[in-house]
């Protein structure tokens, strides 16, 4: 699945893309779309917020996180949560329940 638009993709591609050691954006869109629609692993964990329109996944293992828009289906981001962010929220288990708890963005 793509992100909304090439900007989109470039935008978070610039913003997040070296974290992953992405060489470029498309390989950089290829890893969101491998991690938010490939099959989930037992170090993963999903859920849909309220809003119904949100689906995220996050990876306990490496602290990759997503969020992709279910209907039409486009990824909204990917990127690898920072350690001060997990410790702010007390751990792993608390920012996911956090983020799925969101309004959405």
């Amino acid at each position: 699945m793509p992100f909304r638009n090439q900007l989109e993709r470039d935008l978070h591609f610039a913003k997040h893309g070296h974290n992953f050691q992405a060489a470029d954006a498309v390989e950089y869109k290829r890893m969101a779309d491998a991690f938010m629609f490939g099959p989930m692993t037992i170090a993963m964990s999903e859920c849909a917020r309220a809003n119904a329109t949100d689906r995220l996944r996050y990876n306990i293992a490496n602290r990759n996180f997503g969020v992709a828009n279910v209907v039409p289906a486009f990824l909204k981001t990917f990127y690898l949560v920072p350690m001060h962010t997990l410790a702010r929220h007390g751990g792993s288990q608390n920012y996911f329940a956090y983020e799925c708890g969101r309004a959405g963005i």
